[in-house]
This record gives C-alpha cells, structure tokens and sequence, in this order.
C-alpha cells in the first residue's frame, strides 16, 4: 500500500467518493439463485439458497458442493443479508461435511436457517457430533436427495431431521407409495418435501401419498437475485483473520483492525443488522457493533471476509477514509461523539468503495439516527463535522469559515496529524 497522503491527492480522491458518475472500472456483478418450497395449500414455507454465477445464471451446477455452500453463505449473509433474501420465512442451505466441520455455518442465524445436509455425506463418529453440536446451538436439518431408506443416517441424527426431501426422477414410481410408507416410519416428525416436481399430475400423485411440502419447476424455477459485489481489502481481511486467532485477543484490539479500512467496517455492520446479535438498538459505532457480535461471532466474520477478499480496493480511498475518520474523532464537538464521528469518517467513502449509492448502502446497515443523518443528510454535529472536512479537502476556506469559523489552523493541525497517523496505522495493520 501507498502510505504518503497529501491535501491535493485528498481532494482528488474526496472527489470521487463524491461523484458515482465518474468514469470508474465496471464491478462485477454476483448472484444468489432463491426457489420457493410451497406446503400442501401453495402458500410459501421457506426457499432454498442456490449457488449462481455469471455463466451459470440460470444453472445450478458447480465443480465444488463446499465451496458452493461458502459462496452462498458468503452472498446471503454479506451481500444480501438473511433478512432481505429470508423475506420472513426459513432458507434452505446445504451443507457437506467439510462445511459443517468449519464451522462457517455459525454465521448464519439458527432461527432462519435450516442445514440441508447432502446426499453424499458418510455419518463417521466425528459427522455425528458435528450435527449434534449444530443442533444444540439452535441449528434445524434436513436431507437432500433421498431416493432409499439406506441412504438415512443414523438414529442420532434423524432424530434431528425436520424436513426429508425425497428426489423424484430417481425414485421408480411404482416405488414411491412404499418409500412414503418406510420414511414416515422412520422419521414420523420430518416433513416429506417432494422435489423436482415437474407437472400437474405429479404434484397431484406426491398431495395424495401424503408429502408436505414440494419445490419444483413445475411451481417456479429459481429466481436470480444479482447485485453489484462489495468488494473487501484482503490485505485487511488476512490481518484480520490472523490476529482473530490468537486465544487473547481484546476488544480493543478488534475495534483498531476493523477501523482500518471502511470495507470491513460496512462488513461488520451488516453482519450486526443480519439478525445475528438479537439486536435491541442501533449501533452507534464499530466499537459498539463488536460488543453487540461478541468476539466469537467477529472471528467467523473475519474468516468469511477472507474467503470474500479481493485486491480491487482502492488504496487512495482506504487512506483517505482512515484520515477522516482520525480528524473527525480529533475535531468533534462535544468529544464523547468520537467513536460514532470515528465511524461517520470511516463510511463516508462507502458508495465510492462499493460503486453504489450511500442511500442503497445505509439501508442495509442497523446505524442510529445521528450517524445515518450525517451519512446521508450530513445532518446533526456528526454531519457538521464531516461537511467540514470535506471543505477543507476541497480547498473551500469561505464554507469552512462559515460552519467553523476561526478554526482553519485546528484543521489544518488535525490534518496533518490524521495523515500521519493514517500512514502509519495502515503501515502497521497490513504489515505493507
């Protein structure tokens, strides 16, 4: 990373954070695909999360079943947010060992979500006590692809099953009746879901053996949701993810990663508004966001956003969200506003970061009213201070002497002081 900042570069990037119609690269787009399961009465009982991508848009197949899951994980939860694709019912997501044994499941809140265990999955000593631990955290099962009563796991575990979804083009249909009998036998509490209905009679034939819940083509193929991405430093990510695992770490040492770069801030916040901390108030700051997750929940974080990385973060933007931030928390009136003018700074780049609108971006995130006012009305004293340091990035001395007059040698002192710290802070976090 760069780490040299100056008034002039300052005010070129400040900008551009302001201007999305400038001419900036093309982002890439990323994709969830979401099908309904409809119970007996049609009505909707959840959607299953699909994996999606440029050129399989409309495809659900992919060369790896564990890194399929990351990516929807990763989209649901950091894209999208559970809450938004859920639309107030449970999303299916599947889950192969290797996933369940990572524990990157523990992101997801166990009160949306149902783990859809797959059909290959072998129930070894160790698979067993990963879904017994999952359940005794709140986490709810079913099975994908059922063709055989042999293809059942163990007593242990499908006791746990709520939902068996059995694969219609492979179950002969002179079989089916029977397979119904000999799974309502063995697991009288799961729901049988008929998948891969195609037509009329088929949906008509799996009503009267007695299946709960169907999903298919014939009731709606798998809508796309698209998006621009959000793109996350991965030299912050990776620091990130290393100091996250020591046994030690501290809060405040979480805070000072976090509010090394605006991605992972934006990232953070829109974990807390997933529905993941049983939020009860709006976060006025990073600092209050981690209190909110627990350290636990911001380790799974940092893994996920590492997984999530990529290069394509701009390192002007970065620099110049860390100076605003250090100037707003040196220059806020009164001084027990820091930490939230800390965060205002740190945000204040997120639509050039993002390439999106601050409208669109502040509504996914769970901030409280004076910090979302100043990010997007500049609203409040927490607005007054950002506006006035854009002034001053701008070289606009009648709009800074009008919102703080006689305090241009303050400014001009916290500037200089922010860009340092800046520099070395960025120096320190990424090891660059």
């Amino acid at each position: 990373m760069r780490l040299g900042v100056s008034l002039c570069t300052v005010s070129t990037v400040a900008r551009l954070g302001g201007d999305l119609t400038c001419d900036v690269p093309a982002q890439h787009r990323v994709y969830l695909g979401r099908q309904p399961i409809l119970d007996r009465r049609s009505h909707t009982f959840g959607y299953e999360l699909l994996y999606r991508s440029e050129s399989q848009r409309n495809e659900a197949f992919f060369s790896n079943p564990t890194d399929a899951s990351r990516t929807v994980i990763e989209r649901a939860v950091l894209e999208w947010g559970i809450d938004h694709v859920a639309n107030g019912r449970r999303v299916f997501i599947n889950v192969g060992a290797e996933l369940l044994h990572s524990g990157i499941h523990d992101v997801l809140p166990s009160s949306k979500v149902v783990l859809e265990l797959l059909e290959d999955v072998t129930y070894d000593d160790a698979m067993v006590a990963a879904v017994l631990a999952a359940h005794r955290a709140g986490y709810r099962f079913a099975l994908d692809d059922v063709c055989t009563v042999e293809q059942l796991p163990p007593p242990a575990v499908l006791q746990r099953i709520i939902v068996v979804k059995v694969d219609l083009p492979e179950v002969p249909i002179d079989k089916l009746r029977q397979l119904v009998n000999d799974l309502r036998a063995r697991a009288p509490k799961a729901k049988l879901l008929a998948e891969k209905v195609e037509d009329h009679q088929q949906f008509r034939n799996c009503l009267s053996l007695g299946f709960d819940l169907f999903q298919g083509y014939f009731f709606a193929r798998p809508e796309v949701l698209q998006r621009r991405s959000r793109p996350v430093n991965s030299a912050a990510a990776v620091a990130l993810l290393v100091e996250v695992q020591r046994p030690n770490i501290k809060l405040a040492r979480l805070e000072e990663l976090i509010n090394a770069d605006p991605t992972l801030a934006y990232r953070l916040l829109t974990l807390v508004n997933s529905g993941l901390s049983g939020l009860r108030s709006r976060v006025e700051s990073v600092h209050h966001g981690i209190v909110l997750l627990g350290i636990d929940k911001v380790r799974q974080l940092a893994t996920l956003l590492t997984l999530a990385a990529n290069s394509s973060t701009s390192e002007e933007l970065v620099l110049l969200a860390v100076t605003r931030a250090r100037m707003a928390r040196l220059l806020i009136r009164p001084p027990d506003l820091g930490g939230s003018a800390f965060t205002v700074g740190l945000l204040s780049v997120i639509d050039a970061l993002f390439h999106a609108t601050m409208e669109e971006l502040l509504d996914d995130l769970p901030l409280s009213a004076s910090v979302e006012g100043a990010l997007r009305d500049g609203a409040g004293p927490l607005g007054e201070v950002l506006t006035a340091i854009r002034a001053y990035e701008d070289g606009d001395l009648d709009t800074l002497e009008r919102l703080c007059p006689g305090q241009l040698e303050e400014f001009r002192l916290a500037f200089g002081d922010s860009a340092m710290w800046a520099s070395e802070f960025l120096q320190q976090i990424t090891g660059a």
